[in-house]
C-alpha cells in the first residue's frame, strides 16, 4: 500500500472536489482575497500557564488545513490558529500538544505512525501522559470517508440522481454500516487515552453543520436530495460519536449548533465552513479561520463552565 495512502483524504478534497466544481459552470477564478468575516466578540484569554496540560488529537476538521499559519509538520497541513489552538490559548494551557494531523484515521491516533508528505508522524496517544488534564479528540470522518461522500454527492445538474443511489445497495448504505463498524474502534481509543491519564478530562468534538437541507445549488455543487443525504450522514456520525462518549463515561461537544447559518451556503463573510471552491484560505468543506476561532471559543465557555 502506498505510504501517502492516509494522507488522500486531504489530496481528494483539495484536488477531485475543486477539479469537478469546476465543471459546474466556467473553470473558477482565482481565489479572491478573503472576506472580512462576520465579527466575533474578543474573548478574555486566561493567564499562560494557568490552565491545564492540554493535548489535541483529530484529523483535519481539528487541524484546519490551510488556515494561516501552517505549523509543524508541514505534512499534517495543520494551523496554529486550529480549535485547539484557540482553545488553548484561552484557557492558558500550562502545556499544550497539537498534534492533529490532516487525514488522520483512529488507527493513526492509536498505533501507527501516520504517513505524510513530509514524512511519518508518530500515533498521537504519544502525547498524552498521566499528567495530562485534558484531551479533545475529532476523529471518525476519514474512517467512514466523508470525503468520498462529498466527491459522490457532488453535482453538475440538478437532473443526476441522487448520491445515495451510489452509496446504498440493497437496501444498505456504506456509510451507516462503516460508522456502525467503526464504533468499537472509537470506544478503545477512548479507552486508551483513560489509560496513560486516568485523571484527564476527555472531549469529543463533533462535526458540524456543512450544508443547510435545502442546499443552494448552483452556488454550490450539491442538489436538494444530496445536501440532505450528506448532513444525515455527518449527524449519524456525531450521534455515534455522542453514544460512544456517554458509554465511556467522557464528555461529547457537539459544534453543530455553532455552524448552523455559517454553512458552505452561507455568505462569505458568514461562513465557518468553507464549500467546494474556497473564497477564504481553507480546504474544501473543513473550517476556515472565522469557523476555527468560533469553535475555539465556544469549546473554551465549555470547558470552563465544567461541561
Amino acid at each position: 500500500m502506498a505510504p501517502n495512502r492516509i494522507h488522500r483524504t486531504v489530496v481528494a478534497v483539495l484536488l477531485t472536489v475543486l477539479t469537478a466544481s469546476a465543471c459546474v459552470d466556467a473553470p473558477p477564478a482565482p481565489l479572491a482575497p478573503a472576506p472580512s468575516p462576520t465579527a466575533i466578540p474578543p474573548s478574555p484569554e486566561a493567564p499562560p500557564g494557568s490552565g491545564p496540560r492540554y493535548v489535541a488529537m483529530g484529523d483535519s476538521a481539528a487541524a484546519a488545513p490551510l488556515v494561516p499559519d501552517q505549523a509543524e509538520p508541514v505534512g499534517c497541513l495543520k494551523s496554529t490558529n486550529d480549535y485547539p489552538s484557540v482553545l488553548a490559548r484561552r484557557i492558558g494551557a500550562a502545556s499544550f500538544a497539537d498534534v492533529t494531523c490532516s487525514g488522520a484515521r483512529t488507527e493513526d491516533l492509536v498505533s501507527r505512525s501516520q504517513p505524510t508528505r513530509s514524512g511519518p508522524v508518530p500515533p498521537q496517544l504519544d502525547a498524552v501522559t498521566d499528567d495530562t488534564q485534558l484531551v479533545t479528540v475529532t476523529i471518525g470522518g476519514n474512517d467512514v470517508d466523508l470525503p468520498k461522500i462529498a466527491a459522490t454527492c457532488r453535482r453538475t445538474s440538478l437532473d443526476t440522481p441522487p448520491c445515495s443511489s451510489d452509496l446504498v445497495a440493497d437496501g444498505v448504505d456504506q456509510i451507516s454500516e462503516s460508522i456502525a463498524a467503526d464504533a468499537d474502534d472509537w470506544s478503545d481509543l477512548v479507552d486508551e487515552i483513560r489509560a496513560k491519564a486516568p485523571a484527564a478530562r476527555v472531549i469529543l468534538v463533533g462535526y458540524g453543520t456543512y450544508v443547510r437541507p435545502e442546499g443552494c445549488f448552483p452556488a454550490e455543487p450539491i442538489n436538494p436530495v444530496d445536501a440532505a443525504y450528506f448532513q444525515a450522514k455527518v449527524d449519524e456520525l456525531d450521534g455515534r460519536l455522542r453514544e460512544v462518549a456517554a458509554d465511556r463515561g467522557v464528555e461529547f461537544f457537539d459544534t453543530r449548533p455553532l455552524s448552523v447559518g455559517h454553512d458552505i451556503c452561507a455568505a462569505p463573510q458568514d461562513r465557518y465552513i468553507e464549500g467546494f471552491a474556497p473564497v477564504s484560505p481553507a480546504a474544501p468543506l473543513h473550517p476556515n479561520g472565522a469557523g476555527a476561532l468560533a469553535m475555539g471559543n465556544a469549546l473554551a465557555d465549555y470547558v470552563a463552565a465544567g461541561g
